[in-house]
């Protein structure tokens, strides 16, 4: 079984996915690729916790500076290149009176609140995906204390990862009970207490993983069924009442069993994902998600979900400009900064050096 302490190509390749799910469902082609959302969070939350349990197996406890360093290389120099153009673009392009509008949306993604804005009624217009970004970065900002502490206290892999199973069904029922009563959709889908299913169940993964070693015909065969569903979902599952229901604990369930299938040896799936394309989309998958939306927005084409009258010229022209957005991003932005990681990892630099492909690529 290929270990998360290397590079798996294919896991970019199911990154891939992710985001052309997002894209297209945003296209208004497909009914359900706003999941492709859920399947970024399992994959965070295994990745995430791999490499924090790693460090933890090898030293004994977490840096959790370096690893804050780490996570704010990866994620900050694009976001602030991204906030930096668009809000230029706004303030160039309406009336003066809406500019603290404007200041307040870029504080709001700054600061990683956007899923508790909407929750208030802020629509946050062009940076209306990054309630998703928000999510994460609460998420990383609190998993390494929390890990850190049952690693010491509970010490049994297998308990905390049934306890974080548990955690997820929580936060399942905890959303099912709160829509039956009062609240609305935008409560239950945008808060991080109700939609937390995705990064526990990854969490979850990462501790099976490390403690077991996976392989034979059950394995591939579950895989094509996980394939079979994720894909299923992703196209023809609407947001409505499946959200309430648990689709997104299915997705992020098909999602582990997919990424158990390509760290295993002669995974099919693996042939598939590890496609140059596919991989190349995967690294470049963070630029794509955060410039789709505006870009979508601004030339008209941003539907959520399947709409009349699309026009798939724009469509194209839409889906162009943002992979040459985000492969710049990329190249001249994200890469220079992931350089600099290495400045922080709990290896040895000597370790570093001659091992650059690591968890950490993905993220």
């Amino acid at each position: 079984m290929t270990s998360v302490a290397a590079y798996v190509p294919a896991l970019d390749g199911l990154r891939a996915l992710a985001v052309i799910a997002v894209m297209v469902y945003h296209s208004g082609l497909i009914v359900g690729g706003y999941l492709g959302v859920d399947v970024f969070f399992t994959l965070s939350g295994f990745l995430i916790t791999s490499l924090l349990v790693d460090e933890y197996n090898a030293r004994g406890t977490i840096g959790l500076r370096n690893f804050y360093y780490r996570r704010a290389l990866r994620l900050l120099p694009a976001l602030f290149t991204f906030l930096a153009v668009w809000t230029i673009v706004l303030l160039s392009t309406v009336p003066m009176p809406f500019w603290p509008v404007i200041w307040r949306y870029v504080a709001i993604v700054t600061f990683y609140v956007a899923n508790w804005a909407y929750m208030l009624g802020s629509q946050l217009g062009i940076f209306g995906h990054t309630w998703s970004l928000a999510i994460e970065e609460q998420f990383y900002f609190v998993w390494p204390l929390i890990i850190l502490f049952l690693l010491r206290s509970l010490r049994s892999r297998s308990k905390i990862m049934l306890l974080l199973l548990c955690s997820a069904g929580v936060s399942l029922v905890w959303r099912f009970y709160l829509a039956l009563g009062t609240k609305t959709l935008d409560r239950v889908y945008w808060a991080t207490d109700t939609h937390a299913d995705g990064l526990l169940i990854g969490a979850a993964l990462a501790l099976l993983v490390g403690m077991k070693t996976f392989s034979g015909v059950v394995l591939h065969c579950a895989s094509v069924g996980a394939a079979i569903v994720l894909v299923g979902l992703l196209m023809f599952t609407p947001l409505g009442p499946a959200f309430v229901y648990g689709v997104t604990s299915i997705i992020a369930l098909s999602t582990a069993i997919l990424i158990v299938d390509v760290l295993s040896d002669r995974s099919w799936l693996a042939l598939v994902l590890e496609q140059p394309w596919m991989t190349w989309t995967g690294r470049i998958s963070y630029g794509l998600y955060l410039w789709h939306f505006p870009v979508f927005f601004q030339l008209g084409i941003l539907k959520l979900g399947p709409g009349q009258g699309i026009s798939y010229e724009r469509v194209v022209l839409a889906w162009v400009v943002t992979f040459a957005a985000s492969a710049a991003s990329y190249l001249l932005i994200e890469r220079p900064a992931l350089a600099l990681k290495t400045r922080f990892a709990w290896q040895s630099r000597a370790a570093a050096i001659t091992c650059p492909s690591s968890p950490e690529s993905h993220r």
